[in-house]
């Protein structure tokens, strides 16, 4: 919550806006719309041109007034450059048809002028060009946008809490009011509470009853996690959008795509607020609402009980619960409740893989992507408890309680997710999920599960980071080593062995070709396609011919950027060179394991890190695009239009050169190898999955 000082300003300001000079109507304002050119590369208005479009018609002084009220003044064409970014922000707004073509707006007059005594002020047009005409025309302001851009350092809780009121904002949603920011590029709108904190092990539900003036401007708390850090109070979400209605029910064709994240982490780690999946540049670039959501983690997410009532997959009503406060709620951000896409990255992905799973979800999203979806299958229940529950049970003493319910509740919570073993999967519950996996017969179609176009997308080299470089350098060794710690999901070493051309010794990544990792690229190879390739081909081709998913699109990244703090085998870096002292991408390394997250959200250099070469940024703002594009249309393809509209050359001249990204054809099916250049490649697999026992036809 605000302060009592802090809330007292804001409501003597404004029901919208927290300002220090006179307080706007709604009436002044209208929606208000951060007009931006975002090339992920952009950190402040010394590089492009921003602006502030307030919607409301009115008079030129009001305009002035209303702009002031936001902290800000009238834009001057002589003080900043029109074609820095402004020229493309204003087209697009005419492509997308939230301006007409011929319409003026009220800008900064050079010096004021007058015509038989009747005062004459500056209106420009959406070309650049100024006109004089009557103060008293009523015409949208254009106002100077002076925030500043948000990067991971100056984004903090602390940060946010203290940044200038001129750029808070405050914004009718429901019953409250909530208090977020504006940076350069977008609104934003941290810690919203989406459900309040379950009893333990219990099902959350949507938060309705929100009343009041509540702050958004510190991020969603981790919900807790081993050893501990976090809350069991953690449901919230973060919210960036471009745009905010003067209205909570705005016009229906005004509002924006929605996406909504769904973090990774092993079920047992992860957060809403990581700075990698930061969704301002996705929001800006993209001209979509983007939403980050949280569910609890670990055996408090998850643990169910044989009592018939509390039976796990707590996390799916938490990530249900979000999804419906965000059917609620959107439009009061600019969204369309009926243009929502999930998306989440390995167990973000199995997560959404769950929802297009659950009849409990069906209606709340209309296309979902799955980054690094992983095998694994949902256990039934009575196995769940005898394998997982009772052990918890035992060590908890609550095994000979009359109650294990309360005693599990009553148990410290950071010794609870701290045991071992830990509760950290998806159950077959019957209620959330009926099958051991995604039902992906046509009888499932719209009635079991959810009947969407999806983009599943993987990392050539997943399990770079997720399994441990071999102690030997003997191949057959190596091989019975990976299977042994794999007790899960065992590789057929017989298969292997008895054809070693298909998984053959590879060359290490240059600068880095020791023999151990030789051997790494095939036993990392075995483990990539036993956890993740096959089974998402697999799962790609059986959707397709039944139906299930009506498109789905798949790619494969031969290009990421490793988070350092990620890359346990210090093989997922780029090789540094003397001519690229942050790495070649362009060289041989491994594409591991979450290397893809900052180049679909475009914040490798929010989150400060450096550029390795010249294609680094326009290869992410490709991503983004493709990302966005399937969000808008459903299809990652971008419209030429938008493209032309917003300026976005490198991606057309990319696209030009890859071609059209294909959806899966079951008698040909093809992946678009995502990399600079990128290109569509058939599946590369079919001979290693079917020797692992995961022939493309497993479902079929």
């Amino acid at each position: 919550m605000l302060s009592s000082s802090t809330i007292a300003v804001l409501l003597a300001a404004s029901s919208r806006v927290a300002l220090a000079s006179k307080t706007p109507s709604p009436e002044q304002l209208g929606e208000i719309t951060i007009l931006s050119a975002n090339d992920l590369r952009t950190s402040d208005a010394a590089n492009t041109s921003a602006a502030l479009l307030l919607s409301a018609t009115q008079p030129q002084y009001a305009a002035q007034r209303a702009c002031a009220a936001l902290g800000e003044q009238l834009w001057s064409p002589s003080a900043q450059k029109f074609d820095a970014g402004l020229n493309t922000s204003l087209a697009y707004e005419v492509y997308a048809g939230h301006l007409s073509a011929n319409q003026l707006l009220w800008v900064a007059s050079d010096a004021p002028s007058s015509y038989h005594h009747r005062p004459q002020c500056t209106a420009m047009d959406l070309s650049g060009t100024c006109h004089t005409m009557s103060c008293r025309a009523r015409l949208p302001a254009l106002c100077t946008q002076s925030a500043p851009a948000a990067n991971a350092y100056n984004n903090t809780a602390t940060a946010n809490i203290y940044a200038p009121t001129r750029f808070q904002v405050a914004q009718p949603v429901g019953g409250q009011t909530l208090v977020g920011y504006r940076d350069f590029f977008t609104f934003q709108f941290k810690g919203i509470r989406f459900a309040e904190e379950p009893e333990r092990f219990t099902y959350s539900s949507t938060y309705t009853n929100a009343t009041g003036t509540n702050s958004a401007l510190t991020p969603a708390p981790e919900c807790l996690q081993a050893p501990n850090n976090g809350s069991t109070d953690c449901l919230f979400l973060n919210l960036w959008t471009t745009n905010l209605p003067s209205s909570q029910q705005p016009a229906k064709q005004d509002l924006k795509p929605v996406m909504v994240y769904i973090y990774g982490g092993g079920f047992a780690t992860g957060s809403a607020s990581n700075p990698t999946n930061d969704g301002g540049n996705q929001a800006s670039r993209g001209d979509v609402v983007v939403v980050d959501i949280a569910y609890r983690l670990n055996t408090l997410g998850f643990l169910a009980l044989d009592d018939g009532v509390h039976n796990g997959n707590y996390w799916m009503s938490d990530l249900i619960s979000g999804l419906e406060w965000v059917q609620k709620y959107i439009s009061a951000f600019g969204g369309d409740p009926e243009k929502v896409m999930i998306y989440g990255e390995s167990a973000g992905a199995q997560s959404v893989q769950a929802l297009l799973a659950s009849p409990k979800a069906i209606g709340l999203f209309r296309s979902a992507i799955l980054q690094s979806n992983y095998l694994l299958p949902y256990v039934p229940l009575a196995q769940a408890i005898n394998q997982t529950t009772n052990p918890i049970l035992n060590a908890t003493g609550c095994a000979s309680s009359s109650d294990q319910l309360a005693c599990l509740q009553a148990y410290n919570a950071t010794a609870l997710i701290n045991l071992q073993p830990n509760f950290n999967y998806p159950v077959v519950d019957g209620t959330y999920l009926l099958s051991t996996y995604i039902d992906l017969n046509a009888s499932a179609a719209g009635k079991v599960s959810s009947r969407v176009p999806v983009i599943s997308s993987t990392n050539r080299d997943e399990a770079g980071v997720l399994v441990p470089l071999p102690s030997s350098s003997n191949y057959t060794a190596a091989i019975y080593e990976l299977a042994a710690s794999q007790p899960q999901d065992t590789p057929n070493v017989t298969a292997i062995l008895a054809n070693p051309s298909a998984f053959p010794i590879g060359t290490g990544p240059s600068l880095n070709n020791t023999p151990i990792n030789q051997i790494f690229n095939t036993t990392a190879r075995i483990y990539t396609d036993t956890d993740f390739h096959c089974s998402d081909e697999y799962t790609a081709l059986a959707a397709v011919q039944n139906g299930v998913w009506p498109q789905v699109w798949y790619g494969e990244f031969n290009r990421t950027y490793q988070e350092p703090g990620y890359n346990m085998n210090n093989v997922c870096q780029a090789p540094i060179t003397p001519s690229h002292p942050y790495g070649d991408p362009e060289l041989e390394y491994f594409k591991c394991h979450a290397g893809d997250l900052p180049n679909t959200f475009g914040t490798f250099a929010f989150t400060g890190y450096p550029e390795r070469d010249e294609h680094d940024i326009p290869f992410s703002q490709l991503i983004v695009d493709y990302w966005t594009s399937f969000a808008r249309t459903l299809d990652p393809n971008p419209e030429m239009g938008y493209l032309l509209a917003r300026g976005y050359w490198s991606t057309i001249n990319q696209i030009a050169v890859s071609g059209a990204w294909e959806s899966v054809n079951v008698s040909r099916p093809a992946q678009m190898e995502l990399q600079w250049n990128s290109a569509m490649r058939p599946f590369p697999e079919a001979l290693q999955c079917g020797i692992l026992g995961q022939p493309l036809d497993y479902l079929l």
